[in-house]
């Protein structure tokens, strides 16, 4: 009983540091792009990011610009997801601008 009380009071300790420790990403996670129905995996790999855009799920790298994430084309303009409001990003690419939405984690 002892022990159990013990590990207890540990993980009491232990959970909130550890949350407290970890800053959220903004950006990294599985993002659908409601106009045009694609889909969008964002990871975080080290201080490089990578984007899986639409059913092909081509990579890109990205790179972080402050609040913004820079997929660098070779052919054209850059393509830029910025942090919106209500924890959604924005997909710029060119001219037209597209919202983005985090799907919900499965229960």
């Amino acid at each position: 009983m002892a022990v159990l009380s013990v590990a207890l009071v540990l993980l009491a300790v232990v959970l909130p540091l550890a949350a407290c420790g970890s800053e959220d990403d903004p950006f990294d996670g599985l993002w659908w792009e409601p106009a045009t129905g694609r889909r969008i995996e964002i990871t975080k790999e080290g201080e490089q990011y990578r984007l899986l855009y639409g059913a092909a799920e081509r990579p890109y790298r990205a790179t972080r610009e402050g609040d913004e994430l820079r997929v660098r084309q070779p052919f054209g303009g850059d393509i830029v997801v910025k942090a919106a409001a209500e924890g959604r990003l924005e997909l710029v690419i060119g001219e037209k601008t597209s919202r983005l939405v985090r799907v919900p984690q499965h229960q």
